[in-house]
C-alpha cells in the first residue's frame, strides 16, 4: 500500500525545519541553537505523526465489491497452485 503523498502544509514545515537545522548550525549563541534545535524537534515530531496516521489509512474499511474480487483472485489463484482451502 503507497501511502498518499505530503500535504503542502507538511511540506512548508520540511522546509522551515531545513531552516532551522541551519540556523542550529549557525555559530550563534547557545540559546538560539538550542531554540532552534528543539524547534526540529518539534516540527520531526509532528510529522512522525502524521506520516504515521497516513499509513495506518485512518481507519478505512475495504468495500465488499473489491474483498470478494480478492477473494476471488486467491481462490484462483489457490487452484492453479494445487492448494485448497
Amino acid at each position: 500500500m503507497v501511502p498518499p503523498p505530503m500535504r503542502p502544509a507538511q511540506t512548508a514545515l520540511v522546509i522551515i525545519a531545513t531552516f532551522l537545522v541551519a540556523g542550529g548550525l549557525f555559530p550563534w549563541s547557545a540559546r538560539y541553537r538550542v531554540a532552534c534545535v528543539a524547534g526540529v524537534a518539534g516540527i520531526v515530531l509532528v510529522l512522525f505523526v502524521a506520516r504515521l496516521r497516513a499509513h495506518t489509512g485512518g481507519g478505512r474499511s475495504v468495500p465488499s465489491e473489491v474483498q470478494d474480487r480478492i477473494d476471488r483472485i486467491r481462490a484462483e489463484r489457490a487452484a492453479r497452485m494445487g492448494r485448497h482451502r
